[in-house]
């Protein structure tokens, strides 16, 4: 009998199929997006970023906030995630409060604060931030 003793009886396997998900890094994150309101942003190096798009119009009144549900989840077991408004929204003077994510979410929700004098209006299907991830 050729039989090695001290081998494993199991072997680890690391390509595997895992549906409604994409993997991006072995074992460092897994997202899980909800609904087609993404897309993945192809960058060099070993940074992911996802453009993340307004599910419903969204209104801000001035000097107030809102919150909102990105449809868009994440399993990190190592690095953060950074979140970060559109350009386009900033110059209109918004900002988002606590952009870092460090654990595991089912729905990513950001607070998006107007600090301008007048309405902030965002329209469905605009581009409303970036989803940055780092080891």
């Amino acid at each position: 009998m050729s039989r090695l003793y001290g081998m494993p009886v199991h072997k680890l396997i690391t390509k595997r199929y895992i549906p409604n998900r994409v993997r991006i890094q072995p074992d460092s994150v897994f997202w899980v997006p909800k609904e087609v309101t993404h897309r993945a942003i192809r960058t060099p190096g070993s940074s992911q970023r996802w453009e993340i798009f307004a599910r419903t119009a969204i209104t801000i009144q001035p000097r107030t906030s809102t919150s909102q549900e990105l449809g868009f989840g994440v399993r990190i077991t190592r690095g953060v995630c950074l979140v970060s408004l559109r350009q386009a929204i900033k110059e209109k003077r918004c900002s988002i409060q606590d952009g870092t994510i460090s654990e595991d979410v089912e729905d990513i929700v950001v607070t998006i604060q107007n600090n301008s004098h007048s309405v902030v209006i965002i329209n469905e299907g605009n581009s409303l931030c970036y989803i940055n991830y780092h080891v």
